[in-house]
């Protein structure tokens, strides 16, 4: 009996090198591998737009501009319950480098009124697309800048955690 358990061990173990099944990788390898590509997107989604809003200011030349109108926009917060909620969204008239004046509504708009007709703006605009205007403020620069400020974040935050992980915990 001992015989026979011993020869089919041996097969067992002959046929398993036969295979050449590569190694396998530990969990923690892959999950930092994981971490790693995560990290690496997120950074390049961040210097990606980063660099497209930079290049976007360069291009845009700015115009004084007056709020000609209000668009309000009712939208359904909750179906069931029937809230509303208004939007707010200015229409503004300015004079592009060209002579031509627009007339343009925002494509951001806000809860409450920020502007009243009448109102002097500046507008910031693309002279190949004066139609993609926006009125020059906080709230439209900070809105530029949501996207790369969250993704740099979130990849600088990804790639501490791997190294991290690999210098102290995978080290020791």
């Amino acid at each position: 009996m001992a015989m026979m358990s011993a020869a089919e061990d041996a097969d067992f173990e002959e046929e398993s090198s036969k295979t050449n099944l590569p190694p396998t990788v530990p969990p923690e390898k892959i999950i930092l591998w994981v971490f790693t590509g995560v990290a690496l997107l997120a950074l390049a989604i961040a210097f990606i737009s980063t660099s497209m809003n930079i290049t976007s200011i360069a291009k845009e030349k700015s115009a004084p501009g007056r709020v000609v109108d209000m668009v309000v926009r009712r939208e359904y917060i909750n179906e069931q319950d029937r809230i509303i909620q208004e939007y707010y969204f200015p229409v503004v008239e300015f004079t592009a480098d060209d002579g031509k004046r627009r007339s343009v509504q925002m494509d951001t708009g806000s809860s409450s009124p920020d502007y009243e007709k009448g109102n002097e703006v500046t507008v910031r605009y693309d002279p190949a697309h004066p139609l993609q205007a926006r009125i020059d403020s906080f709230g439209s620069n900070a809105l530029m800048w949501i996207l790369p400020g969250i993704t740099g974040i979130l990849g600088i935050v990804f790639l501490g955690a791997v190294i991290i992980v690999q210098r102290v915990i995978l080290r020791t």
